[in-house]
């Protein structure tokens, strides 16, 4: 498996900036119809009535996007036990496959359990217990918004239901958020495997803030409502996800996607360099999710998960 040097960390991040003003053709954040007239109307809010347009920019933040459940995804979820976790207020469903050592998975930011389902079947075969859950205000849980918070602390309750954790495997916003949870919670994990993520909390509002067109102090005065909220306890300085995988030590796969459209590559880039104990796999035109159903990925975390930490893990062309 291959460490990535700087001298190509430093021409890929001039392919793939990480600059969230970036307009995007796919993903959470992509241009449509809809969201230039949204962009609009927020740039007259955030002039004549900034304090007005920083509660509604949190209150839309703070809702994630339903996903829409396909077919496989159903069939995967019908063949879990499944059980309501009460976390913090909410009803939060957990699901279960398999025995064995537990792998627990986190899903992103919109999405639910299942996203990265097309691994539960190979690490059950392979004598793992997978479970996996809808974080508040996603899927099948309950709620309508939900925050950094709640989201973490979802993922420590859900491990600590679960007993302990061999392998933690997380994509995109769910990395941030175990990490987190790791952080806060004090949550224990064998390994881990962090796909698709991005290096600091703050790069996610900045990009939500550049696509609603709202002015920077504004989105200041958002990110400021949660830190009330929670009387201090977020401190967006501490969200660096650089810096929470640093304190951990446990050996890490990272995985990502070189010409991923919607978190660029160099954020996993600066994982790397900063943990000593993570090794790198770098796909190219797998995008941001298709590298989750992608065999030779599946293949290299069901390996990883097995405590094969040392094989030659090679780019994908």
């Amino acid at each position: 498996m291959n460490h990535i040097g700087l001298s190509e960390a430093t021409t890929l991040g001039q392919l793939t900036s990480s600059e969230p003003g970036t307009r995007r053709k796919v993903g959470r954040f992509r241009e449509t119809r809809r969201i230039r007239a949204v962009r609009g109307a927020f740039r007259i809010l955030s002039k004549v009535t900034p304090k007005i347009a920083a509660k509604i920019a949190y209150g839309i933040l703070a809702k994630p996007p339903r996903s829409r459940e396909m077919g496989w995804q159903i069939e995967l979820r019908e063949k879990a036990q499944t059980h309501r976790l009460c976390v913090g207020g909410n009803d939060v469903m957990v699901y279960e496959w398999g025995t064995g050592p537990t792998v627990l998975m986190v899903h992103g930011w919109g999405a639910r359990a299942t996203h990265i389902g097309k691994m539960i079947d190979p690490l059950v075969a392979t004598g793992f217990r997978v479970v996996s859950f809808d974080a508040p205000a996603h899927g099948n849980s309950s709620g309508r918004s939900t925050d950094l918070i709640e989201f973490a602390g979802a993922v420590a309750s859900v491990a600590q239901h679960a007993g302990p954790i061999h392998t933690l495997i997380a994509h995109s916003f769910g990395v941030a958020m175990a990490l987190f949870a790791r952080r806060d919670w004090g949550l224990e994990v064998k390994n881990q495997v962090l796909i698709s993520s991005f290096d600091h909390c703050k790069w996610f509002t900045e990009a939500f803030r550049t696509y609603i067109g709202i002015e920077a102090n504004v989105m200041d005065s958002a990110r400021q409502m949660m830190v009330e909220r929670y009387s201090g306890r977020l401190d967006w300085e501490r969200m660096s996800v650089v810096e929470m995988l640093r304190r951990t030590g446990e050996p890490t796969l990272i995985i990502h996607d070189k010409f991923d459209a919607e978190i660029p590559y160099q954020h996993s880039l600066s994982l790397l360099q900063a943990a000593p104990h993570a090794r790198m796999f770098a796909t190219s035109g797998l995008g941001h999710h298709r590298l989750l159903g992608n065999s030779d990925v599946i293949e290299s975390v069901v390996q990883f998960a097995c405590g094969e930490n040392s094989p030659e893990f090679r780019e994908m062309p």
